[in-house]
């Protein structure tokens, strides 16, 4: 990343925000499982770092031999099944406060007013949700680009590390402890190591600072 100017790097990030939250969206379809295909192959020929790469590397080996009824299969097991009641949490407030609907949702719906970013209504997730995080800070990504400033990316920086990087620690131990979750888990790991990579391209936060 370090060697990309800053229109391209802005492209990147948004580029794999993008797909990072298509894992999580919604069922697979087969143009996904494609875009997924061509992306993690073109991916293991480049070197980022080796925590994404092994992550990348893994997630390939994967899509190579996997069909898309697997991993509708296993997205319905995991999000969907209305029947089994085991259904995987997805929101901060849950892995952060032990239920949902609680203290990291204040939080976060206070970090989106202050950025000025309103959730679309079309979404019914709640503003904890991973993808609507990783809206969110896609938004702050875009906000970026587009005017700068120290403040967007101390929100950044705020998000990031307030809620999206403990919530996929957990998120991705839960998913990595589930007999049901193969392709989910090293969407995971994917998830965490380009994480990883925007920790060093946010302002660092010292939450406990007055």
């Amino acid at each position: 990343m370090d060697e990309m100017n800053d229109r391209e790097l802005f492209r990147v990030r948004l580029l794999f925000l993008d797909l990072v939250k298509s894992f999580f969206v919604d069922e697979p379809d087969a143009e996904k499982m494609s875009r997924w295909r061509g992306t993690f192959s073109a991916l293991t020929k480049e070197q980022v770092s080796p925590r994404f790469d092994n992550a990348v590397s893994e997630i390939s080996k994967a899509l190579n031999s996997k069909n898309l009824k697997d991993l509708q299969d296993e997205f319905y097991k995991l999000f969907t099944d209305p029947f089994d009641g085991c259904a995987i949490e997805t929101t901060a407030s849950y892995y952060l406060n032990g239920k949902s609907y609680s203290q990291a949702l204040v939080d976060i719906r206070g970090l989106m007013d202050e950025a000025e970013i309103i959730k679309d209504m079309a979404i019914s997730d709640p503003e904890d949700s991973l993808v609507v995080m990783l809206d969110t800070f896609a938004s702050l990504v875009e906000e970026e680009r587009v005017a700068g400033g120290e403040k967007v990316k101390e929100l950044q920086g705020r998000l990031l590390s307030e809620f999206l990087e403990p919530f996929t620690e957990k998120f991705t131990a839960v998913l990595k402890e589930n007999e049901h979750a193969d392709f989910y888990y090293l969407c995971c790991r994917v998830l965490a190591g380009y994480l990883d990579l925007e920790k060093g391209l946010v302002v660092s936060v010292n939450v406990s600072k007055s």
